[in-house]
């Protein structure tokens, strides 16, 4: 008999990297077709006012495919997720319905954005239009995040008498906006949203600039480039700053977590920084790891003789997956990377040459693109495997959340089916649209 809980958890991980990969678009778009109407107006600039128009197009139905995604999202927590949801309904629902409000807002102002071109025209006022389709953008994924953040640090109900007895007895149903971990995890969640959305455009803009021919089309593309550069530029900077932060709330607020990706067998003063490693079940040790001695307690604690959490501090059983630690090492090298390449361009632009016409550049662009889409994925993956076994830590554990009923096992198969095809339909209409509006036609 097929286990139930897999295909839960399967569908859940599949929809939601996704859904994940549409929300870096759908909260990235709004700003750059800001900006790029701002600079045009400002600067009486073809080539932005075009672009802010050709995005807005885009935007408009990367909008309507992520809406259709969010809901396929809400559907599978509720009927994959059941008894998460009764107690999360509970507790903590009140970010999800401001979630709702947030999008009426985004909706309605794109809607009032989209069909005021000829009554405002490229004006200030239609600006400020698409200034509030970005404020309802970043305030959902802020009230989502929210919701995340109270799955890691539960607050809000009296936790004892639940696990005791199994009844929620509510103490704070507004806690929910203020719970531990929040106030790291949604300004890292921001940083690192914003800094993905712009670097993965930034890699389309390079690969367009270097295939296009025309002067015009090159300065269109160009034009792109340097948006997308300098909100990338930015937002690693706060990923950086905010990673940084998020690993030492751990130490504080999810010290399982925290030893799992640290791979820390022991709790232990001294702490070396492991890069790499294998863990064996076997012999209970570490291999093929590289060592610095010392570092992790500075990071952790700022200081060589703070004492790290050890998972032998753990039952065995509430372990998360230790494939986090090479996850977790692999995004930090991701974006170590990144911003090297980023920094490097900003340096050789500050020296007066023109990087975005460099070849070498566009490539590595490109390739940035692509490897901030792997960082961001990853990311979330960390963040979730690394609460494992806990759907909401140290309250239920994903099994007992889970729907055991052979019945979802269609939906759930049905749900991916869905999710692999709307990227492929997503890129063809896309097209479609656009291969209908030549660039140069409106460019002239």
């Amino acid at each position: 008999m097929l286990d139930p809980t897999f295909f839960d958890r399967f569908t859940m991980g599949f929809s939601l990297a996704v859904h994940i990969a549409l929300v870096l678009v759908g909260i990235f778009l709004p700003l750059i077709i800001m900006i790029a109407e701002y600079l045009g107006i400002r600067y009486k600039d073809k080539y932005y006012l075009v672009l802010s128009r050709r995005l807005s197009t885009a935007f408009v139905i990367f909008f309507a495919v992520g809406t259709a995604s969010g809901l396929l999202v809400a559907v599978n927590l509720l009927f994959l997720w059941p008894s998460f949801m009764a107690l999360a309904s509970q507790v903590a629902i009140l970010p999800v319905f401001l979630e709702v409000f947030a999008f009426f807002m985004e909706s309605i102002f794109l809607a009032i954005y989209i069909f005021s071109y000829k009554t405002i025209g490229n004006t200030y006022k239609h600006v400020a239009i698409i200034g509030i389709v970005v404020l309802g953008a970043a305030l959902s994924a802020i009230f989502i995040t929210m919701l995340n953040s109270w799955m890691n640090t539960p607050v809000g109900f009296n936790i004892a008498a639940y696990l005791q007895t199994g009844n929620v007895i509510v103490t704070n149903p507004l806690a929910v906006f203020t719970s531990p971990s929040g106030s790291i995890e949604i300004p890292h969640v921001l940083a690192t949203t914003y800094f993905a959305g712009s670097t993965l455009f930034l890699a389309y803009f390079a690969y367009m600039f270097q295939r296009s021919k025309s002067k015009d089309e090159k300065q269109y593309y160009k034009r792109g480039m340097k948006i997308s550069f300098a909100i990338a530029l930015i937002g690693v900077f706060f990923s950086i700053v905010t990673g940084i932060l998020s690993i030492q709330s751990l130490y504080y607020l999810q010290p399982e977590k925290y030893a799992a990706i640290e791979l820390n067998l022991v709790s232990q003063p001294d702490a070396p920084e492991l890069i790499g490693g294998i863990y064996s079940n076997v012999t209970n040790s570490i291999s093929d790891d590289i060592s610095i001695p010392g570092l992790q307690s500075v990071l952790a604690t700022g200081s060589v003789n703070g004492t790290v959490p050890g998972l032998n501090q753990y039952p065995t059983w509430t372990w998360p997956p230790l494939i986090v630690h090479d996850m977790f090492d692999l995004m930090v090298i991701l974006g170590f990377l990144i911003g090297i390449v980023m920094f490097v361009a900003l340096a050789r632009q500050l020296l007066r040459k023109d990087m975005f016409e460099m070849p070498i550049f566009s490539k590595l662009f490109m390739l940035c693109g692509a490897g901030a889409i792997i960082l961001i994925e990853n990311g979330w993956m960390v963040d979730e495997f690394g609460r494992q076994p806990w759907i909401i830590y140290n309250v239920m554990t994903v099994a007992s959340a889970a729907n055991q009923s052979q019945t979802i096992i269609p939906l759930a198969i049905l749900i991916v089916i869905v999710y692999a095809l709307i990227i492929p339909v997503l890129f063809f209409v896309l097209k479609g649209v656009f291969s209908k509006r030549p660039l140069l036609d409106e460019l002239r």
